[in-house]
């Protein structure tokens, strides 16, 4: 984030003041006060370094370098926080029944992926440093925006992982009481026979994909039903009509996560092409920084409306995460 310039003028007089030959000179200064018994020394080299400091802080000497002081501080911090939400992205993808969809190729494997834009930021990196009609300027956007991608696509990835986990998670009573009875013990005879056999049993089949038609389908029959049963016990309509209006609000609440989930899933399936088309520009001979930003920009400006479209939508994630209650 760009200093103020109040701030950096600030910043920029503290270090020139801290500057070895301005500190040098005000030793020299103080000791020949001393030595002389005069404070003439001492007087005239404050008055020196007043004016040398104000010079000094307002030049491009100073403000260049605490602006690269910020930079690498502000890449720095990115760095570890981009970490830290790796970590976390990492731990999720590798619990049931994501990791299952994962490895059955339900799913694409998020984390190869990602393992790959880093691998192509590194190649851009190295082409970058070998181009000498470059500035340092533009290389540091370059790298910043890319950087920027791989959190927000971590970010997607998290997203996507969090939808699928409150979707497999909402089922219909029915289904909740008979997954929640145990299975009936084998025969007697039989389990004799297992326990003296062994076999070796084959791993389960991934389950398939949690599916928002489904879950739908489910909350409508839940609907009918209650609706049917107002009819048959005219008694209980206006409790029936009040569990009705929640169900009704939660396929609303379905609807629009859908929704979220189908950009945040076109979003993803965009990162691997767009790192492999900025490759392949600063790679060519012909090589354009303004076009090179220029398209840069428009992913970023992609990227960010993404990601306001799915803040939009945050409290319906929110509250359908809330009320994962048996429909």
């Amino acid at each position: 984030m760009p200093l103020d310039k109040k701030t950096l003028l600030k910043k920029s007089i503290a270090k020139a003041i801290q500057s070895p030959g301005n500190l040098v000179t005000g030793a020299v200064s103080l000791a020949a006060s001393a030595v002389l018994w005069n404070p003439l020394p001492l007087i005239l080299w404050g008055l020196g370094a007043t004016g040398w400091v104000s010079l000094a802080a307002t030049g491009d000497r100073y403000i260049r370098q605490i602006e690269e002081e910020e930079r690498q501080r502000d890449e720095a911090k990115a760095e570890k926080d981009r970490e830290v939400l790796t970590q976390k992205v990492q731990a999720m993808l590798a619990e049931n029944p994501i990791a299952g969809w994962t490895r059955a190729g339900l799913l694409p494997n998020y984390l190869a992926v990602y393992n790959r834009l880093l691998e192509i930021r590194s190649r851009v990196a190295k082409v970058l440093a070998d181009r000498a009609d470059l500035d340092a300027a533009t290389r540091t956007g370059i790298l910043q925006q890319l950087s920027y991608m791989l959190t927000a696509y971590l970010n997607f990835v998290r997203e996507r992982i969090v939808y699928l986990q409150i979707l497999a998670n909402i089922r219909p009573a029915a289904d909740l009481a008979q997954a929640a009875q145990p299975p009936p013990p084998p025969p007697p005879e039989k389990r004799r026979v297992d326990l003296r056999i062994q076999p070796v049993r084959p791993s389960a089949p991934a389950a398939p994909l949690p599916s928002v038609e489904k879950r739908l389908a489910e909350v409508q029959e839940k609907i009918q039903q209650l609706q049917d049963l107002a009819k048959q016990e005219p008694a209980t309509a206006r409790t029936r009509q009040w569990h009705i209006s929640i169900l009704e609000k939660q396929r609303d609440l379905l609807l629009e996560c859908q929704k979220r989930d189908q950009c945040v899933v076109a979003q993803l399936g965009a990162f691997d092409d767009v790192f492999e088309v900025i490759l392949g520009r600063v790679s060519a001979s012909q090589f354009s920084a303004t076009e090179v930003a220029s398209y840069m920009g428009s992913v970023v400006e992609q990227i960010v409306q993404t990601e306001q479209f799915l803040d939009s939508l945050r409290p319906a994630m929110n509250e359908l995460m809330g009320g994962m209650a048996p429909v």
